[in-house]
């Protein structure tokens, strides 16, 4: 027994040492106390469990066969919780095959779901299914439980293949304080910036978050961050506009029906279908509802009009 605690705990530190060799240079995306934090709230043998699921995310996210590239994509998706981001994103990358050669990253559909030593193995076992007559408690405790470690799994590879200068998926709502910082340094570091914006009402946004936890049964949202992402998703609008190559900009209106590709800015330039128009106005009519609501609270955000001036111009320059 004590031979196996000591081969898990070199395995353990040979993963914390690989995590560290990533920053030998000192240039990096996410400093080791950014990634690191989010193993705050996690005792020594939690730490070796979650070492372990970082080697099983990295095996599935094929994180070790990315290749090198002179100018590497970064693919994102953006949206507040429940606009549909992640099915999205999926359809995008299978209508779009050009994008299917990166390292696909999420903390929920590409870490949580593969997180047998922990997330699985310890929160969502028999007896803990059994220790509640609502299994979406059970879910919702195991969610927030190892929703740090699976920040730090993706983290972790994120900073891996950004290092490799290799082509990135990820899946995000791209809300977070980091997220101007962070695609400035994309730019700087001659990636390729694509971004995937699901927009929708509330209501839908409330109806998804509700079918995935009831019908799905899949948890992934506290209502606390459904609400502060909701609110920052229209803050970072401006930032899309002015950091990004590509936009795709997508609508739905009905959870059982596919999105609609309301408008595409494209090097420069705004393209929108014709078919799309009624998209595109819904799309425009909700921003103005969140900017004005924003606006009550303190908070001045550009208008549609500016935003789309804001990044041609970019291109004129």
């Amino acid at each position: 027994m004590n031979f196996l605690r000591k081969l898990s705990g070199l395995i353990v530190a040979a993963t914390f040492l690989w995590t560290s060799s990533i920053y030998s240079e000192g240039n990096f995306f996410f400093s080791p106390e950014q990634i690191e934090s989010h193993l705050s709230s996690y005792n020594d043998r939690e730490k070796e469990d979650i070492a372990k699921d970082l080697q099983v995310v990295k095996s599935v996210c094929r994180v070790k066969e990315a290749a090198a590239k002179q100018r590497p994509f970064y693919l994102a998706s953006a949206g507040g919780p429940g606009s549909r981001k992640s099915t999205i994103l999926e359809r995008f990358m299978q209508t779009h095959p050009a994008y299917q050669t990166g390292v696909y990253l999420d903390p929920d559909q590409r870490a949580l779901k593969f997180m047998a030593h922990t997330y699985y193995a310890q929160s969502l076992n028999a007896l803990k299914a059994a220790s509640s007559s609502s299994y979406l408690d059970v879910q919702k405790a195991a969610y927030e439980k190892w929703r740090g470690a699976s920040n730090y799994i993706t983290l972790s590879l994120m900073e891996e293949a950004l290092q490799k200068r290799a082509d990135i998926v990820h899946g995000t709502t791209l809300t977070g304080a980091y997220v101007p910082e962070f695609l400035q340094k994309l730019r700087a570091e001659g990636y390729q910036i694509t971004l995937v914006i699901s927009y929708c009402d509330e209501d839908l946004r409330k109806e998804a978050i509700e079918y995935r936890n009831n019908e799905q049964r899949f948890y992934q949202s506290t209502p606390e961050d459904a609400v502060a992402k909701g609110k920052s998703f229209p803050e970072k609008l401006n930032i899309y506009f002015n950091s990004a190559d590509t936009l795709y900009l997508y609508w739905s209106d009905d959870l059982l029906a596919d999105e609609t590709l309301a408008v595409v800015f494209d090097q420069g330039e705004m393209k929108v279908e014709p078919a799309c128009g009624c998209a595109l106005d819904n799309l425009m009519t909700q921003y103005e509802e969140d900017r004005q609501a924003l606006k009550k609270e303190g908070k001045n955000l550009f208008s549609w009009e500016e935003l789309v001036q804001n990044y041609l111009t970019r291109f004129k320059r």
